[in-house]
């Protein structure tokens, strides 16, 4: 997205951020190959203070918003997807909480800190294996007993991406004693807390998606930091939660990369029945104008949607976006599957190998279909504002 640069500090940073997405580059098909979660690439970036980067400058971080925070993401994703992803999470949530205030000043002055550091990172794991994904509302069947000065947490999480190194867990649990859903942070380590290896998927497979499972995990009173009605939004999603826009950035960035490698191709790749590149025939030509078509369509929504949470000043502001905000993952998300699927069809037969970076690409960018929210819910949306609920 080096065109939606806006000024010195956008290209400051994606400079930066492009070295060390490059260097992701080198081992991302190895740890996609083997399904290996991409640890020593997290490890990296957190070395390389990329954790700090949505951290706000008065705790040490860079304090990007949200449009630098896509900006970054679609750069990163360039070099791993899913390690771009797993950082996503973390950027997003620690940025969501400099708006929202849902954490105790201390306690995210002191996350921030020991992100910028390299030694903190967070994610939300709310999915179940029986309800789904907590976007869609609904009770979880993960519970906390209150006990003397906390509580005892027990049920299982899936699709927690980047359990291997997440350090600060937010946990849903229901509290059968308020008949309210709350919020937790169980930070890794916790005695009766587990990880069951179980992510086994033809896509972003070095994400560390795997179950975290609770057996009476204790937590102090001060680990529930929300206590809400079931269905009901907590404080981290007082700002329309623009955050979750990290999602069709990375997303986008691995359709852009697929456009890329797609256009090399065309300008090298010279069959001897022709005599020349194919970026010569026609019908080729009009596959590359369809795929720039797509990317930029798709980058304008991402990046205006982001602009215009960035330039909102209050909460009652980013809510009234909520719509639009759903509306710009659905586009953005769906585009970079059929620019995906576009550069495929350009490169013919051969990138339905698996040694082929288009196949990887195809598979990673199809994830984003079934990343929150997910499309049958903005549909759904949309279709209530015209017709009427």
């Amino acid at each position: 997205m080096q065109a939606r640069i806006r000024d010195a500090a956008d290209k400051e940073l994606i400079t930066w951020v492009g070295t060390l997405a490059d260097e992701l580059a080198k081992k991302a098909e190895q740890y996609d190959r083997d399904g290996l979660f991409v640890g020593e690439q997290i490890a990296y970036l957190q070395r390389a203070g990329y954790g700090g980067l949505t951290a706000p400058k008065k705790y040490g971080g860079r304090g990007c918003d949200l449009y630098q925070l896509l900006l970054a993401q679609e750069r990163m994703a360039h070099g791993d997807p899913s390690a771009a992803l797993v950082m996503g999470w973390h950027l997003g949530i620690t940025y969501s909480l400099s708006l929202t205030d849902a954490w105790p000043e201390e306690l995210y002055a002191k996350f921030c800190r020991d992100a910028v550091k390299g030694a903190a990172l967070v994610n939300a794991c709310g999915t179940e294996p029986d309800s789904g994904s907590p976007s869609r509302g609904g009770r979880p069947a993960t519970t906390a007993t209150r006990v003397d000065g906390g509580f005892h947490i027990t049920g299982a999480k899936t699709w927690a991406t980047g359990s291997p190194a997440i350090t600060h867990i937010l946990v849903t649990a229901f509290v059968t004693e308020e008949d309210r859903v709350g919020e937790f942070l169980v930070h890794q380590g916790a005695a009766g807390l587990r990880m069951e290896p179980s992510w086994n998927s033809m896509a972003m497979r070095g994400s560390g998606s795997h179950t975290l499972v609770l057996e009476d995990v204790f937590v102090p009173d001060e680990a529930l930091l929300d206590l809400v009605m079931p269905g009901q939004r907590t404080k981290r999603s007082g700002d329309a939660s623009g955050w979750l826009l990290h999602i069709p950035a990375t997303y986008l960035g691995v359709a852009n990369a697929a456009c890329d490698y797609t256009i090399d191709f065309v300008k090298q790749y010279t069959p001897s029945s022709l005599g020349q590149p194919i970026a010569t025939v026609p019908h080729v030509r009009e596959k590359i104008g369809r795929l720039e078509a797509q990317r930029h369509v798709a980058e304008m929504v991402l990046l205006s949607t982001a602009r215009r949470y960035d330039e909102a000043t209050t909460s009652e502001e980013r809510r009234a976006m909520r719509e639009d905000l759903s509306l710009a993952k659905y586009a953005v998300t769906n585009a970079a599957v059929e620019m995906v699927d576009l550069a495929m069809r350009t490169v013919g037969g051969q990138s339905i190998l698996r040694s082929h970076p288009l196949e990887r690409f195809y598979r990673d960018v199809r994830a984003g279909l079934h990343n929150p929210p997910m499309d049958d819910v903005t549909l759904r949306i949309l279709s209530d504002r015209a017709l009427g609920k």
